[in-house]
Protein backbone atom coordinates (compact mmCIF):
# COMPACT_ATOMS: atom_id res chain seq x y z
CA UNK A 1 0.00 0.00 0.00
CA UNK A 2 2.90 2.32 0.71
CA UNK A 3 4.15 1.87 -2.86
CA UNK A 4 0.76 2.99 -4.19
CA UNK A 5 0.82 6.07 -1.97
CA UNK A 6 4.34 6.86 -3.17
CA UNK A 7 2.98 6.74 -6.72
CA UNK A 8 0.31 9.26 -5.74
CA UNK A 9 3.08 11.45 -4.33
CA UNK A 10 4.98 11.24 -7.62
CA UNK A 11 1.89 12.38 -9.50
CA UNK A 12 1.50 15.26 -7.05
CA UNK A 13 5.11 16.31 -7.62
CA UNK A 14 4.60 16.07 -11.39
CA UNK A 15 1.45 18.19 -11.09
CA UNK A 16 3.36 20.89 -9.19
CA UNK A 17 6.15 20.89 -11.77
CA UNK A 18 3.54 21.15 -14.51
CA UNK A 19 1.88 24.14 -12.81
CA UNK A 20 5.15 25.96 -12.11
CA UNK A 21 7.18 25.00 -15.16
CA UNK A 22 6.98 25.62 -18.87
CA UNK A 23 3.86 24.11 -20.45
CA UNK A 24 5.80 22.48 -23.27
CA UNK A 25 7.95 20.59 -20.78
CA UNK A 26 5.15 18.76 -18.98
CA UNK A 27 6.39 16.01 -16.63
CA UNK A 28 5.41 12.42 -17.39
CA UNK A 29 4.76 9.69 -14.85
CA UNK A 30 4.85 5.89 -15.12
CA UNK A 31 4.04 3.25 -12.53
CA UNK A 32 5.74 -0.11 -13.05
CA UNK A 33 5.93 -0.53 -9.26
CA UNK A 34 2.18 0.06 -8.88
CA UNK A 35 1.54 -2.43 -11.67
CA UNK A 36 3.52 -5.05 -9.78
CA UNK A 37 1.37 -4.43 -6.68
CA UNK A 38 -1.82 -4.73 -8.73
CA UNK A 39 -0.72 -7.96 -10.45
CA UNK A 40 0.04 -9.55 -7.07
CA UNK A 41 -2.78 -8.00 -5.00
CA UNK A 42 -4.90 -11.13 -4.95
CA UNK A 43 -1.95 -13.22 -3.72
CA UNK A 44 -0.73 -10.68 -1.20
CA UNK A 45 -4.02 -9.75 0.44
CA UNK A 46 -5.56 -13.23 0.64
CA UNK A 47 -4.05 -16.36 2.14
CA UNK A 48 -6.01 -18.78 0.00
CA UNK A 49 -7.95 -18.09 -3.16
CA UNK A 50 -10.13 -20.78 -4.68
CA UNK A 51 -9.11 -21.87 -8.15
CA UNK A 52 -12.35 -20.57 -9.67
CA UNK A 53 -11.78 -17.10 -8.19
CA UNK A 54 -8.08 -17.04 -9.03
CA UNK A 55 -8.77 -16.67 -12.75
CA UNK A 56 -11.25 -13.85 -12.09
CA UNK A 57 -8.71 -12.08 -9.86
CA UNK A 58 -6.02 -12.33 -12.54
CA UNK A 59 -8.39 -11.04 -15.23
CA UNK A 60 -9.43 -8.13 -13.03
CA UNK A 61 -5.79 -7.28 -12.31
CA UNK A 62 -5.09 -7.27 -16.06
CA UNK A 63 -8.00 -4.88 -16.62
CA UNK A 64 -6.90 -2.56 -13.80
CA UNK A 65 -3.31 -2.47 -15.10
CA UNK A 66 -4.72 -1.82 -18.57
CA UNK A 67 -6.77 1.11 -17.22
CA UNK A 68 -3.72 2.52 -15.44
CA UNK A 69 -1.63 2.21 -18.61
CA UNK A 70 -4.38 3.87 -20.65
CA UNK A 71 -4.42 6.77 -18.18
CA UNK A 72 -0.63 7.03 -18.43
CA UNK A 73 -0.85 7.03 -22.24
CA UNK A 74 -3.28 9.96 -22.12
CA UNK A 75 -0.38 12.11 -20.92
CA UNK A 76 0.98 12.01 -24.47
CA UNK A 77 -2.28 12.52 -26.36
CA UNK A 78 -4.39 15.01 -24.42
CA UNK A 79 -3.74 18.72 -24.22
CA UNK A 80 -4.73 19.24 -20.56
CA UNK A 81 -1.95 17.53 -18.62
CA UNK A 82 -3.35 18.73 -15.30
CA UNK A 83 -6.66 16.98 -15.88
CA UNK A 84 -4.89 13.77 -16.87
CA UNK A 85 -2.72 13.87 -13.73
CA UNK A 86 -5.79 14.47 -11.57
CA UNK A 87 -7.50 11.47 -13.19
CA UNK A 88 -4.43 9.30 -12.54
CA UNK A 89 -4.45 10.35 -8.88
CA UNK A 90 -8.12 9.38 -8.57
CA UNK A 91 -7.40 5.99 -10.13
CA UNK A 92 -4.43 5.38 -7.81
CA UNK A 93 -6.32 6.51 -4.70
CA UNK A 94 -9.26 4.25 -5.57
CA UNK A 95 -6.94 1.30 -6.07
CA UNK A 96 -5.13 2.09 -2.81
CA UNK A 97 -8.32 2.38 -0.77
CA UNK A 98 -9.79 -0.83 -2.12
CA UNK A 99 -6.50 -2.66 -1.73
CA UNK A 100 -6.40 -1.56 1.92
CA UNK A 101 -9.97 -2.82 2.37
CA UNK A 102 -9.01 -6.17 0.83
CA UNK A 103 -11.33 -5.68 -2.15
CA UNK A 104 -8.87 -7.06 -4.68
CA UNK A 105 -11.64 -8.28 -6.96
CA UNK A 106 -12.87 -4.73 -7.53
CA UNK A 107 -9.85 -2.44 -7.36
CA UNK A 108 -11.57 -0.11 -9.84
CA UNK A 109 -15.24 0.43 -10.58
CA UNK A 110 -16.73 -1.03 -13.75
CA UNK A 111 -17.17 2.34 -15.48
CA UNK A 112 -13.39 2.87 -15.41
CA UNK A 113 -12.79 -0.60 -16.86
CA UNK A 114 -15.19 -0.32 -19.79
CA UNK A 115 -13.41 -0.30 -23.11
CA UNK A 116 -10.03 -0.97 -21.53
CA UNK A 117 -7.66 -3.40 -23.19
CA UNK A 118 -6.44 -5.82 -20.50
CA UNK A 119 -2.67 -5.83 -19.99
CA UNK A 120 -0.56 -8.92 -20.37
CA UNK A 121 1.71 -10.04 -17.56
CA UNK A 122 5.10 -11.23 -18.79
CA UNK A 123 6.65 -11.56 -15.34
CA UNK A 124 7.11 -15.30 -15.76
CA UNK A 125 9.20 -14.71 -18.90
CA UNK A 126 11.53 -12.38 -17.00
CA UNK A 127 11.90 -14.81 -14.10
CA UNK A 128 12.51 -17.72 -16.44
CA UNK A 129 15.10 -15.70 -18.37
CA UNK A 130 16.82 -14.69 -15.14
CA UNK A 131 16.98 -18.30 -13.97
CA UNK A 132 18.35 -19.37 -17.35
CA UNK A 133 21.09 -16.73 -17.27
CA UNK A 134 22.14 -17.80 -13.77
CA UNK A 135 22.18 -21.48 -14.75
CA UNK A 136 24.20 -20.75 -17.90
CA UNK A 137 26.71 -18.75 -15.84
CA UNK A 138 27.07 -21.60 -13.35
CA UNK A 139 27.42 -24.20 -16.09
CA UNK A 140 29.93 -22.02 -17.91
CA UNK A 141 32.08 -21.82 -14.81
CA UNK A 142 31.83 -25.60 -14.36
CA UNK A 143 32.69 -26.34 -18.00
CA UNK A 144 35.71 -24.06 -17.83
CA UNK A 145 36.83 -25.79 -14.58
CA UNK A 146 37.16 -22.48 -12.80
CA UNK A 147 38.11 -22.71 -9.13
CA UNK A 148 35.39 -21.86 -6.63
CA UNK A 149 37.27 -18.70 -5.63
CA UNK A 150 36.76 -17.38 -9.19
CA UNK A 151 33.39 -18.94 -10.04
CA UNK A 152 31.61 -17.60 -6.97
CA UNK A 153 32.22 -13.90 -7.75
CA UNK A 154 31.32 -14.47 -11.40
CA UNK A 155 27.99 -16.07 -10.51
CA UNK A 156 27.39 -13.33 -7.91
CA UNK A 157 27.97 -10.65 -10.56
CA UNK A 158 25.58 -12.44 -12.91
CA UNK A 159 23.00 -12.61 -10.10
CA UNK A 160 23.26 -8.92 -9.29
CA UNK A 161 23.53 -7.74 -12.89
CA UNK A 162 20.85 -10.10 -14.16
CA UNK A 163 18.43 -9.10 -11.43
CA UNK A 164 18.85 -5.43 -12.35
CA UNK A 165 18.62 -5.96 -16.11
CA UNK A 166 15.92 -8.64 -16.28
CA UNK A 167 13.93 -7.98 -13.13
CA UNK A 168 14.37 -4.23 -12.86
CA UNK A 169 13.38 -2.95 -9.42
CA UNK A 170 11.70 -6.18 -8.44
CA UNK A 171 14.73 -7.57 -6.62
CA UNK A 172 17.82 -5.71 -5.62
CA UNK A 173 21.28 -7.24 -5.70
CA UNK A 174 21.40 -7.82 -1.95
CA UNK A 175 17.94 -9.41 -1.92
CA UNK A 176 18.89 -11.69 -4.80
CA UNK A 177 22.08 -12.84 -3.08
CA UNK A 178 20.14 -13.39 0.15
CA UNK A 179 17.72 -15.66 -1.70
CA UNK A 180 20.57 -17.93 -2.77
CA UNK A 181 22.46 -17.71 0.53
CA UNK A 182 19.45 -18.74 2.57
CA UNK A 183 18.29 -21.54 0.27
CA UNK A 184 20.63 -24.28 1.50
Amino acid sequence: MLVLLQCVGRVGAAYQRWQNGPLLDAPRVAFPDAERIIWNAWKTRHVRVRRSLRRQQKEHAAEVVGALRAAEARQYTEADTGEVLEDIVLILLTITARYAEGRTGELLELRRLQGVTPATNFEWVRLLSFGGVVVVAGLGCAVLNLPAAVATPIVALVLVGGSKVLLGHRLGGAETLDLFRNSK
